[in-house]
């Protein structure tokens, strides 16, 4: 059955979703902070908004006239207000319910897990573990996760990796680099895309999986071979005594979706 299925965010992983989900026949309208991009969303058969959410947005009332809602923007504070990505989640909460929309994905991250030395879960993750930006994740997650007002499903990501983020020019060769006998955890755009897909199509709602390809190699084996691959000088990473690290397992997204990974070897992205 045709969805209509709005995206907050089409950007690196939202517009490459947006497209694959119009040709899989579905309704997209999506969302931009660039008057520019506006044209190019429209070519590709998604209904275009511009949207900044400073932290709030005016007259978007139709973008919510959806049946999902993909919620898909980084977690950024501004220097004057240290709840801004809070408001601004609040504010799409709040919409949602006001126009009835029944399902919602939110897009986390596998930072929402400390470095434990050891292989996590989606159960493993605490209040403590902070973003780039400073933000505890699993608080932003549980804006949507313990709201009975509508069903989420939300996705904690790997490192990305894919078109314009090739790992091969993660790492330079000008200075030595830490942390090269730790396991890398990552995950290329097809499968972001390929999870979010399995899950509107299976209509699995109110489950939270955390996703990264089931590979691990060592960061300094994983990021020479992926130099290497692009003919660009292999970096350099410098001894030291084991620093903390995660694993992060896809056991139960692949258990309760059925989902098989595009990518199952992190070579096979290079």
């Amino acid at each position: 059955m045709t969805k209509t299925i709005s995206i907050i965010g089409c950007g690196w992983l939202g517009l490459p979703l947006a497209k694959s989900l119009v040709k899989n026949n579905m309704t997209v309208k999506g969302s931009t902070t660039s008057a520019v991009k506006l044209e190019l969303l429209k070519s590709n058969g998604i209904k275009p908004y511009l949207i900044k959410l400073n932290p709030t947005q005016d007259d978007v009332s139709d973008f919510f006239k959806c049946d999902i809602i993909v919620i898909n923007i980084p977690p950024r504070n501004q220097q004057e207000d240290d709840y801004f990505h809070e408001k601004q989640l609040l504010y799409l909460k709040q919409e949602a319910i006001k126009s009835g929309i029944k399902n919602i994905i939110f897009i986390s991250s596998t930072s929402v897990y400390p470095n434990s030395n050891s292989i996590v879960t989606e159960i493993d993750a605490t209040y403590e573990a902070r973003s780039r930006a400073g933000i505890s994740l699993l608080k932003m997650e549980d804006i949507f996760r313990n709201d009975t007002n509508f069903s989420s499903t939300i996705f904690r990501f790997a490192g990305l990796i894919g078109p314009e983020r090739h790992p091969g020019r993660f790492f330079s060769n000008d200075r030595p680099n830490k942390g090269g006998t730790l396991p890398v955890n990552l995950v290329h755009l097809d499968d972001c895309i390929g999870v979010i897909e399995k899950i509107i199509e299976k209509d699995i709602w109110n489950e939270t999986f955390q996703v990264a390809t089931p590979d691990h190699p060592l960061k300094r084996d994983f990021y020479s071979l992926a130099a290497d691959k692009l003919g660009r000088p292999l970096p350099q990473f410098i001894e030291e005594p084991p620093l903390e690290f995660k694993i992060v397992n896809s056991d139960w997204l692949i258990a309760r979706t059925g989902y098989k990974f595009k990518y199952q070897r992190l070579e096979d992205c290079l």
